[in-house]
Parts: C-alpha cells; sequence; structure tokens
C-alpha cells in the first residue's frame, strides 16, 4: 500500500540530500603533497549555516567538524 512506501520515499530523499550535500568536494587546484586530513579539510565544505539547515541535517551541515 502507499501509506508504507510513500514515508519511505521521503525519507530516503532525505537522506541522501543530508549525507551527500556536504560530502561533495571542492577543486583542489593542485596537489600540495599534503597530509590526508589536510587534504580533507580544504576538499570538503560546510553548507551555509541557518536554522533551518542545522535542524534538516541534525547539525551535520557542518561537515569539517563532523
Amino acid at each position: 500500500s502507499s501509506c508504507v512506501y510513500l514515508p519511505r520515499y521521503f525519507e530516503s530523499t532525505w537522506f541522501i540530500w543530508v549525507s551527500q550535500m556536504n560530502h561533495i568536494p571542492m577543486d583542489i587546484d593542485y596537489d600540495k603533497n599534503e597530509d590526508w586530513v589536510s587534504t580533507q579539510l580544504h576538499a570538503t565544505c560546510n553548507v551555509n549555516q541557518s536554522v533551518f539547515n542545522d535542524w534538516f541535517t541534525g547539525h551535520l551541515n557542518f561537515q569539517i567538524e563532523h
């Protein structure tokens, strides 16, 4: 029945949005031969802070700190 699948559809859409929105890396112009942690800090980004984003993502919009 649709009452079972509709919540799953919204839940999976939400999960994909939250888990992937700040895992898309930023461009790095050139390889600086840095260690793994430094490279991760340069290649990830936080999503803009707002009351909605903080609530919607459970504060996972702060990728670097997460």
